[in-house]
């Protein structure tokens, strides 16, 4: 979907005269009725867009193909202003087009849906309970997304941080392969403490250690939070079925892709906040609606891979109950890379509509203007063919 350097074209300034052989004339026609014909490919297609709703990935590909009308002709386009104004006219809202596109999918939308996340998370200070352990796992969100700023962090940390993203955070306590609130306890404080030493400024996970340290006294108060917070498994299943408490960051993410991917249903601007931010009960309401299904009867059906909630306890071990992610070392890199750079696209908001359809607007403008300036190229040929 790039559309980019027209402007760097060369176009030969060359006027036409006289002497111009037939086989000239018949080229440049030929390559009018070339870009003519890719130009009607285009009607095509803005006519087809006008019916359906606005799409910063269509508009792009009806962008590309007005580029491949300004390619066709720049060859024999005796006035280079004209070419070089139409080429960047392409280039700017493509540009635009492709900024729209990266920020609704993949890593540029899950990365948005943190900050969103944080912004509704930080609106309480001082933050307690399973609150601080979703802000931490944000943290650890962001430290996996760039890993490369974190030099100091081991292998043994990277394996921690899988753990905490598997059984840490609202909804999400369990005990899975020896690993259980006093292995937490244990380990928050050097993994916040490397963390805040090496996040780059301006990054989200600098914003939110500074936070948790300086206004919810951190890491002392995670570590008193996984020791006298971690509640049971009983309380965890009355919490699930009744829709009591929130929902962890990376739930919610994990949610959030398995919905927008869902093609059954689809998902509304407000919806996708409300997955992002709403109560456990919010999202409850929601799962029965299009599920008839509570969100915990969502993550154990066929619905959500890769998460379940276990029930009982493993009668051999006396562990192996709560909220359980299908590795046995946590939430593997692997799945959180592809869960963060496939996100599906999210709903599109009211300002991106609104530019889209200006988009919109200036590149049925340019299709005209490349008809009349086509219309031009041709007449101007053929007086010269008249005229040999």
């Amino acid at each position: 979907m790039n559309v980019s350097n027209l402007s760097g074209i060369s176009i030969p300034n060359s006027s036409p005269d006289k002497t111009i052989v037939t086989q000239d004339i018949e080229a440049r026609l030929a390559a009018i009725d070339n870009a003519q014909a890719k130009l009607n490919q285009t009607d095509t297609a803005i006519l087809e867009s006008d019916m359906q709703p606005a799409s910063a990935e269509t508009l792009a590909m009806i962008a590309a193909q007005q580029k491949q009308v300004v390619v066709t002709m720049v060859s024999g386009n005796p006035e280079q202003a004209i070419a070089i104004a139409l080429a960047q006219s392409i280039e700017a809202y493509s540009a635009r087009l492709e900024a729209i596109d990266q920020q609704t999918k993949g890593l540029g939308a899950f990365s948005d849906a943190m900050e969103i996340m944080w912004k509704d998370i930080s609106q309480t200070s001082p933050l307690t309970g399973t609150a601080l352990e979703d802000a931490f796992q944000l943290v650890l969100m962001d430290v996996l997304i760039h890993s490369e700023d974190y030099p100091s962090l081991t292998s043994d940390d990277f394996e921690t941080i899988q753990r905490f993203l598997e059984c840490s955070g609202s909804g999400m306590h369990g005990s899975h392969e020896g690993y259980d609130q006093d292995e937490f306890a244990r380990d928050v404080t050097s993994l916040f403490n490397k963390i805040y030493l090496n996040a780059p400024e301006g990054s989200l996970a600098r914003s939110i250690v500074d936070s948790l340290d300086a206004d919810s006294n951190c890491p002392q108060a995670l570590v008193e939070q996984f020791n006298n917070g971690w509640g049971n498994l009983d309380g965890w299943k009355y919490d699930w079925e009744n829709g009591v408490g929130d929902v962890s960051p990376i739930l919610r993410m994990a949610i959030l892709s398995s919905l927008l991917g869902d093609p059954s249903i689809e998902l509304s601007s407000e919806e996708y906040n409300m997955i992002l931010t709403g109560s456990l009960s919010d999202i409850d309401g929601y799962m029965q609606v299009h599920f008839q299904m509570n969100t915990i009867g969502y993550i154990n059906s066929d619905h959500l891979q890769g998460w379940n909630f276990h029930w009982e306890e493993n009668e051999s071990t006396g562990t192996g109950y709560g909220m359980n992610f299908w590795s046995s070392e946590g939430v593997t890199f692997d799945y959180f890379e592809d869960l963060a750079e496939q996100l599906p696209s999210r709903p599109l908001t009211d300002e991106e509509i609104e530019e889209i359809n200006r988009i919109g607007d200036q590149v049925k403008m340019l299709q005209q203007t490349l008809k009349y300036w086509l219309s031009i190229c041709r007449d101007e040929q053929m007086a010269i063919a008249r005229n040999i």
